[in-house]
This record gives C-alpha cells, sequence and structure tokens, in this order.
C-alpha cells in the first residue's frame, strides 16, 4: 500500500532525497549546471522546502515541493510560497499520484498564511493544477532578471491567492510584469 508523507527538508529521508535528485537530474539537467552542477539540495534550505512524497516502503512514487521566499512585486513585499520539482515516476503516472502531492501541497500553502503561492509549468499542464484549485495566468508577463535586464520566462505562471493582502495584489500579479531571479 502507498502512503502519502510531507516531510520538512531536514527531515526527508536519504532513500527518498536520492530519487528525488536523480529524477530532477534526468528530467530537469539545467538545473544542476555552473556552481549548482553537483548540488545535493533540492532547493537551498534557506528556503525552507517542505516536500509532499507518495511512496511504497523505500520506492518514491511522485514528489512535489515546496519553499518559501519573500518577493517584492509593485513595492509590495508579499510572503510566497513556491510549488515545484512536481512529478510522477513514469510506471506510475495516471493513477492520481501527482493530483495527491499536489493537492497536499495545495493543502499546506491554504493553511498556512502566505500571501500568494506560484508555480511555472508547461501551459499544457495548467489543467491537471487547475484541479487543484490553482489558477493560470496565460496573460501575465514573468520576467526573470531586474526591471532594467531581464527575458520573459516561456512558462505558465499559476497563482493561489491567500491572504487578503495577497487577494489585493491579485490584479497587480495579473496585469504588471513579475520578476524573479530564477523560475522555481
Amino acid at each position: 500500500m502507498t502512503n502519502l508523507q510531507t516531510y520538512l527538508h531536514a527531515q526527508l529521508p536519504e532513500v527518498y532525497k536520492w530519487q528525488v535528485l536523480s529524477f530532477m537530474k534526468v528530467e530537469w539537467p539545467f538545473i544542476f549546471s555552473g556552481t549548482d552542477q553537483f548540488s545535493q539540495d533540492t532547493y537551498p534550505p534557506e528556503l525552507d522546502p517542505v516536500h509532499f512524497v507518495v511512496a511504497k516502503d523505500e520506492a518514491l512514487i511522485s514528489h512535489a515541493e515546496i519553499i518559501q521566499m519573500e518577493l517584492k512585486h509593485q513595492g509590495i513585499e508579499y510572503r510566497i510560497y513556491g510549488l515545484g520539482n512536481v512529478f510522477t515516476f513514469p510506471p506510475y503516472r495516471g493513477h492520481g499520484f501527482g493530483q495527491a502531492v499536489v493537492s497536499a501541497g495545495t493543502n499546506y500553502i491554504a493553511e498556512s498564511g502566505v500571501d500568494a503561492a506560484i508555480l511555472f509549468c508547461d501551459p499544457k499542464l495548467s489543467v491537471f493544477y487547475e484541479k487543484a484549485g490553482w489558477e493560470g495566468l496565460p496573460n501575465a508577463s514573468t520576467r526573470v532578471g531586474t526591471p532594467n535586464e531581464s527575458e520573459e520566462n516561456q512558462g505558465l505562471r499559476m497563482m493561489l491567492f491567500i491572504s487578503e493582502k495577497g487577494k489585493a495584489g491579485q490584479a497587480s500579479f495579473v496585469n504588471e510584469p513579475l520578476y524573479i531571479a530564477d523560475p522555481w
């Protein structure tokens, strides 16, 4: 029988950590370049990652991860969770495991008290995330870099607006470019 577990970053069992990193290296090799070539963390520990795992014994089936950060947008500081590193190993796809980890992460975010949450995905995955309550923002601009020097992120930005502050800022997140250092 499979089970869904939530782990703070320091509590993630090594057996799962190495399976997550191995999948990431195969699926997203660009993450492991430059100074991050031999990274042994899924995200920097200072972002307080939280892992959502479906596994059977020591075999990892599906994974999602959230990271917390402060993000300045249009002069306002927001507490944000980012959802990323979402995957299900190919033999287990189509059985709801991915939806289970995304829903667990989404529920964690909703109860956390952050202002908003952001994920980036291929536009054809939007329906998958919408099932967990995420809102696709196909016309919203996400720029990687600074207002002085940036390039457009090609991924679809999807968001959750949690707090009153986050909800009040929703229009600016939709209508004004969002600048980030790197997509997660």
